[in-house]
């Protein structure tokens, strides 16, 4: 019966470790490599003036992260640095250029109406006689201007700037914004969702436009998107006389907080949305720090410390050979099973969860192998004591294995509670040494119980295994023939 179970538990090992590496392999799936050996940008932004709190700075982490992660500039890893500093670090960034001006937007998003629109240049000269001269483009973009009157260039054509009213509404009234298009015309627009507050200024805020666009006010009756300095839509209001969409009526406003702002493409609509729901933030940041990070100096270290543990690692295997016998092809497969199951592991949360392997998770990663293999060493030394006390071969493997296994769990219980309270209580690479090492701790005790044991059981059964001159295990047990 036990023979059955150990043959299962041995075919189920082994279909797990190989059959998910294969997978893993054929999808080209992969560990995610860190900054340190991938390269990319490592930037550090401050909060602006007095003591942040804590959870203003948590939320200013999840807008930043959906902000990068939604324009695909590969997956970020933002966290809080201290109490006033943002850590980002984008692994294997292409676009630097692209990137930073990304992370750079960090002022609020406004909603104000504009006043006028005029040409950022002055006509040429002769053209138009005591022309004015453009406004002046207010420096400032951040909430210190809310409540003045600024002046502000388009997204798309800078030569056109706008005259612009104090801000009615900030971006934490948006809940939900989503690029939609009309199925019969095909035009792309953005739908937004509000909130109550929200809803009840915007009702109030479009019913002053409507009235305005009644009494032939086009210009003054647009509703201008502006984001850290620049106007990102500005849209008038639609006239119901004309709209076959309904528009805004004057004295009614659009209510309810669900209103559509029409975009001229497929790529303006998905442009904006991103803007409405991820562009506020609610404190400004300036960018303390700015690294270019090349990936040479880690991936030489990588090298260096791949070829040195592969020596150590082939040195052991020969030793547990020629000292262990058959028991030494025990702990190769082992190795080799527990090297599968770990890069699938690794390489799925790479893929599924966004983890980075840095040269701190691979140091995590060489400790585990050294606990996996004392592992196979304490099995056997057990068995050992249980020849010596006169017992058959196969009753000190069948009571020495199970022991054994208490004493492999009392001791990965100890390493994996390290790992636990290291990843909770200390931050930056430290957490990514005790993840790989609690990952692979629990794979450990997996492999000791599924796998070494039924591996050791089936070998003793084994004629050529157990008394073979050569890799008969009663040799390296000491057991007389």
């Amino acid at each position: 019966m036990k023979k059955k179970r150990y043959k299962l538990y041995l075919v189920m090992s082994l279909l797990v470790a190989f059959g998910g590496l294969a997978a893993v392999l054929a999808t080209g799936t992969a560990p995610r490599l860190g900054l340190d050996l991938e390269g990319g940008l490592s930037v550090i932004l401050t909060a602006e003036g007095e003591q942040v709190d804590p959870q203003v700075l948590e939320k200013t982490v999840e807008i930043i992260r959906q902000r990068i992660d939604a324009l695909g500039v590969a997956e970020p890893e933002v966290s809080v640095a201290g109490e006033e500093n943002i850590l980002i670090q984008l692994p294997g960034v292409e676009n630097d250029k692209e990137a930073l001006e990304l992370i750079g937007t960090t002022a609020q998003l406004t909603f104000r109406q504009v006043i006028e629109q005029v040409p950022a240049t002055p006509p040429p000269s002769g053209k138009k006689k005591n022309a004015p001269e453009p406004p002046e483009i207010t420096e400032e973009v951040g909430s210190e201007v809310n409540f003045k009157e600024v002046v502000y260039p388009d997204a798309e054509n800078p030569e056109i700037l706008y005259r612009l009213e104090p801000a009615v509404l900030t971006g934490e009234i948006v809940e939900r914004a989503e690029a939609v298009t009309d199925p019969q015309s095909g035009a792309w627009s953005v739908s937004i969702d509000m909130s109550d507050e929200g809803a009840e200024k915007w009702a109030k805020f479009t019913d002053k436009l409507a009235c305005l666009r009644d009494q032939g006010e086009q210009v003054k009756s647009q509703v201008a998107i502006v984001l850290d300095g620049v106007v990102e839509s500005a849209a008038g209001m639609q006239d119901p006389n004309t709209s076959a969409g309904g528009g805004v009526e004057c004295g009614v406003g659009i209510t309810g907080g669900d209103t559509q702002i029409d975009a001229g493409n497929q790529a303006e609509a998905r442009e904006l949305a991103l803007v409405l729901e991820t562009g506020a933030l609610p404190i400004t940041l300036v960018q303390s720090e700015v690294q270019k990070i090349s990936p040479t100096l880690g991936r030489d270290s990588l090298t260096a410390g791949i070829t040195a543990g592969l020596l150590g690692l082939g040195l052991v295997m020969i030793y547990v050979l020629l000292y262990y016998r058959a028991l030494g092809l025990v702990v190769w497969a082992g190795l080799s099973v527990f090297t599968a199951i770990l890069y699938t592991v690794m390489s799925l949360l790479g893929a599924g969860a966004g983890l980075s392997l840095s040269l701190a998770g691979i140091a995590g990663i060489i400790v585990s192998v050294g606990i996996t293999a004392d592992s196979y060493i304490v099995a056997f030394e057990r068995l050992k004591d249980e020849i010596r006390t006169g017992k058959s071969m196969r009753a000190a493997i069948d009571r020495g294995m199970s022991r054994a296994f208490n004493t492999i769990l009392v001791a990965d219980f100890v390493s994996g509670s390290a790992a636990v309270i290291l990843f909770f209580l200390a931050v930056g690479p430290v957490r990514g040494f005790a993840l790989t090492l609690g990952i692979a701790t629990l794979i450990d005790v997996l492999i000791a119980y599924f796998f070494t044991r039924s591996a050791v059981n089936l070998l003793g059964q084994t004629k050529l295994m157990s008394s073979g001159r050569f890799l008969g295990m009663k040799r390296a047990l000491g057991v007389e023939s």
